[in-house]
């Protein structure tokens, strides 16, 4: 809806009215759902149309306004949650967002979205894997025009789907690179991303990756099953789960609700946030319990997981409400609001739960202390790191630092062998979280330790690590990012554990 305010005839003016009002009650929904604090638009509050322009200029004004404040998985949240997604909305809000004059990276991330959504909920049974042109036939009511020619690297983006579809894993998909690929070539694009040949490419490559997605996504769930299923024939009742937002003494009855859970309709991105970090983490608890006990994990193939991988009605229903999402990611985010569950990696950075008056005040001889005690202790797992056999790195790393075993991620550990900004900062937040789990491990056993010391230093890398954050996100580094706020998050999720035990 960029309608300008020359002279309109009286067939436009109910046009426009009648589209604005649809698009408002959106923006509303928005607003008090996310708790935006906008002020209602006297104009579309009125039911009369008013032809005046400088009406229609306000009203576009204020669609202005509250478009600054939304976000792109506040946009995903609401419209899968509720009865809002449906084809004249979804047309309408594209419209709105490819005829602004100034665009934003996120306008880019806001149609993606909503194109793959239109698709997803226009495109006939079968569609998913014709050509471009089928696509942009789809599409072509939502972009007002079909494409003319598609851009020549549009090809290629099928070497890279391929990558995704014979990822068995979330965490092999993550690990391909193909989305990274995807998500470089769309900053390189620039403006010409708006081309509709270059919208049509993007969409068919955002739909498709999103069924390998839910492919390797259920891949994971089928393999925790099996492990807590093959626990239970050991004779476990409990597994250590920490590393995955849970506890050291989780019931495998409440591992298997967890599961269960992820079976909902899931509504966040696909690019490694933390809530899927967290089902990577627990698959490799389990593994290296029934590693440890003599048993033998289970292995993920497509053939053994056919009978559970069905794509979710996600994008063309209404998805249950944010109370059922798992219990990892409801425990993990327990002081956050419930949204915060459903956003974006890069918005999953939180403050830590104490307020700055309670945080202790260290002198500067003890803040020499912390830093002399991280640094020897990144020292000492990069040292780990460096004896484990390249050929034999496995997906998660082991380490072990006063007698207590921690898991590393992929991520991670490949900071330790590298010298950049981001990777540094990676390494601090991995010796925070070492630190500090091992302080909790003899804290439970009642050995000497200093928890308190712990917690400041785990404390201030999280801090630290908001404006790395930050940064990368300056730089439009979103693989960086998205590291960075899932290693935080992990940390984050122990100083919550922490702070609940007392």
């Amino acid at each position: 809806m960029t309608t300008t305010t020359a002279t309109l005839n009286l067939d436009e003016v109910a046009e426009f009215w009648r589209v604005a009002r649809r698009l408002y009650a959106v923006y509303i929904e928005l607003d008090r759902t996310f708790e935006l604090d906008i002020p209602t638009c006297p104009e579309l509050e009125d039911a009369a149309d008013n032809p005046e322009a400088d009406a229609r200029e306000r009203v576009l004004q204020w669609f202005n306004q509250i478009d600054g404040h939304v976000q792109v998985w506040q946009l995903r949240q609401l419209l899968q949650s509720t009865s809002l997604q449906n084809e004249e909305n979804l047309r309408y809000l594209i419209a709105r967002h490819l005829d602004k004059k100034q665009k934003t990276e996120a306008d880019k991330d806001k149609v993606d979205f909503l194109l793959v959504q239109y698709f997803a909920h226009c495109a006939p049974h079968g569609l998913a894997e014709t050509a471009l042109e089928e696509v942009a036939r789809v599409l072509e009511p939502a972009m007002g025009r079909v494409p003319q020619t598609f851009p020549e690297w549009a090809a290629s983006l099928d070497t890279k789907l391929r990558k995704l579809n014979e990822s068995n894993s979330l965490e092999e998909l993550q690990n391909s690179g193909a989305l990274q690929e995807v998500r470089e070539l769309k900053l390189a694009v620039g403006d010409d991303y708006f081309k509709p040949g270059f919208l049509v490419a993007f969409t068919r490559f955002n739909f498709l990756a999103r069924r390998a997605f839910f492919r390797a996504m259920h891949l994971d769930l089928h393999a925790i099953r099996e492990s807590v299923n093959e626990l239970e024939r050991l004779g476990f009742a409990s597994v250590d789960c920490r590393d995955a937002g849970l506890t050291e003494s989780e019931s495998l009855e409440q591992v298997r609700h967890v599961v269960h859970q992820w079976k909902t309709p899931f509504r966040a991105p696909y690019s490694g946030g933390s809530s899927f970090l967290q089902l990577i983490l627990l698959r490799h608890c389990l593994q290296h319990t029934l590693e440890s006990a003599g048993g033998k994990a289970p292995v993920s193939t497509p053939e053994r997981a056919s009978n559970v991988f069905q794509e979710p009605a996600a994008a063309s229903a209404p998805a249950k409400q944010p109370d059922t999402q798992p219990v990892a990611v409801a425990r993990a985010q327990e002081k956050q609001p419930l949204a915060a569950a459903e956003a974006d990696p890069l918005d999953l950075i939180s403050r830590p739960a104490h307020s700055g008056a309670e945080t202790s005040q260290t002198s500067a001889e003890e803040q020499a202390d912390e830093e002399n005690y991280l640094t020897r202790c990144v020292v000492d797992i990069a040292e780990q790191l460096k004896s484990v056999p390249a050929k034999n790195v496995p997906a998660v790393s082991p380490i072990v630092l006063g007698g207590c075993k921690l898991l590393i991620a992929t991520w991670e550990a490949q900071a330790f062998v590298q010298e950049d900004e981001t990777s540094k900062a990676l390494q601090r937040t991995v010796a925070a979280r070492t630190i500090l789990h091992v302080c909790v491990d003899r804290h439970k056993k009642n050995e000497p330790t200093d928890l308190a010391a712990a917690m400041d230093i785990a404390r201030a890398q999280v801090e630290e690590m908001k404006r790395h954050v930050e940064a990368a996100k300056e730089a439009k580094n979103i693989d960086a990012a998205v590291n960075l706020a899932a290693t935080s998050k992990r940390l984050l999720s122990l100083i919550a554990e922490c702070e609940k035990a007392g």
